[in-house]
């Protein structure tokens, strides 16, 4: 997965890069006000040596964005169904189940912290682009 945007500023080997969200829609914001930020920075990997103001091309692994997905959208579903089917087996009172599902929450965001941490300069700048 690949994408384009502006060098902000660089450090060592890495860049903060200015992206702009694009999508399916006519980027007509003053009209359907969807996107609340139409634009975001992210630090990125820099192996090509492009210096600030350059415009680039980021590329994403696919796994990664893949794992990324599962981590936030299919764990969650599989964390309450196994935590319901805990709390139905062992019979718990309503205090103690309330207590299971916050530590199965507790678990997911710690896992997306970790995970959050581990990918901020998972992209990396394949290509400087020239004007």
């Amino acid at each position: 997965m690949t994408g384009e945007g502006t060098v902000i500023s660089v450090s060592g080997g890495s860049a903060k890069v200015l992206i702009r969200k694009t999508s399916a829609c006519s980027h007509d914001c003053s009209e359907c006000s969807a996107c609340t930020a139409p634009t975001f920075e992210t630090v990125v990997a820099n192996p090509v040596g492009a210096r600030a103001g350059d415009r680039v091309v980021i590329e994403a692994r696919s796994s990664r964005i893949l794992a990324i997905s599962l981590l936030v959208y299919i764990l969650p579903v599989f964390l309450l169904i196994a935590a319901a089917i805990a709390c139905e087996a062992l019979a718990l009172a309503t205090f103690s189940a309330i207590g299971i599902f916050a530590f199965v929450i507790a678990l997911w965001v710690l896992a997306i912290r970790l995970t959050a941490k581990k990918t901020r300069t998972a992209n990396t700048i394949v290509d400087i682009i020239k004007d």
